[in-house]
């Protein structure tokens, strides 16, 4: 096979990577949603040894055992012809050993119980980490203008990543999954604008009165409101605060009925069907 038959994009390259930090953030959660009922702090007491583990199970069954990551078998890659058994190893070893070196550097410097040399191996994990981080932002550039090696890594050992697909067929893109994914997002922010300028009160309140079984009583209109200690308020059905009433003989709280009119001016008595103006203080007995 050619090379043209191997090449692989670089955004395809980069997708795997983001594909395999993917999938061991998906088994940490996995992970903490088993131990969520285990005392508080167990997991971060353990984290770096977690995540360790993790990493060697996801290596054992992808690069040990067929010469490349998930992330790649996920887009029909794989690492080349260059990857054997030896550097398989290496590859767990600086993908793994030095994470984990990393997340337990602090309790390596003070483990040493020398002041002086722990703070020498403090400044030299932070030089070292420093080191990494340009190192990996020079592979980045070179990567973007070559289109090999993504990691840096791959670039130490040579492993190069390459199309195990058939021989003329490229990635796919789901339009059709992208024009749904669009149009349903365009609909949830159109419902977020139009919403908030419907009165969802005054809708309601047309179409309960278009139910056959509603219909208003006008003959208690500007009845008494008469307030004893068994009276409900009409909205909430509990003891009125500051009782009032709105033209007929039912009493509200003030906060209730007031909510209800300004809401919707037209509001009308749930019990009755009474509407009216301004809430007026009921006198008790």
């Amino acid at each position: 096979m050619n090379s043209k038959e191997h090449y692989v994009s670089r955004v395809t390259q980069l997708d795997a990577v983001e594909l395999d930090d993917e999938i061991v953030n998906i088994l940490k959660h996995q992970v903490a949603n088993v131990a969520k009922f285990m005392p508080f702090g167990f997991l971060g007491r353990y984290d770096p040894e977690i995540n360790a583990a993790l990493r060697f199970v996801i290596w054992k069954f992808s690069v040990a055992k067929v010469y490349g990551t998930f992330g790649q078998q996920l887009l029909s890659m794989k690492y080349g012809g260059d990857l054997n058994k030896n550097k398989a190893e290496l590859f767990a070893l600086l993908t793994i050993g030095t994470r984990y070196l990393k997340e337990r550097s602090h309790e390596v410097t003070n483990a040493t119980g020398n002041f002086s040399l722990a703070q020498k191996m403090k400044l030299m994990f932070s030089w070292a980490e420093i080191f990494i981080h340009v190192a990996n932002l020079m592979n980045l550039l070179i990567f973007l203008r070559e289109g090999k090696y993504p990691t840096l890594v791959d670039r130490v050992l040579g492993l190069q990543p390459v199309s195990v697909a058939p021989p003329g067929q490229n990635r796919a893109v789901g339009y059709s999954y992208m024009t749904r994914e669009l149009l349903w997002h365009g609909f949830i922010e159109f419902l977020i604008f139009a919403i908030p300028l419907i009165n969802y009160h005054s809708v309601k309140r047309k179409l309960f009165n278009l139910m056959p079984w509603k219909k208003k009583r006008k003959d208690i209109a500007h009845r008494r409101a008469v307030y004893t200690l068994n009276t409900k308020c009409a909205a909430c059905n509990e003891h009125p605060v500051i009782p009032h009433h709105m033209g007929c003989s039912h009493v509200f709280c003030f906060y209730c009925l007031k909510a209800n009119v300004l809401a919707d001016e037209k509001y009308e008595c749930p019990l009755c069907g009474f509407s009216a103006g301004d809430a007026t203080l009921v006198i008790p007995l």
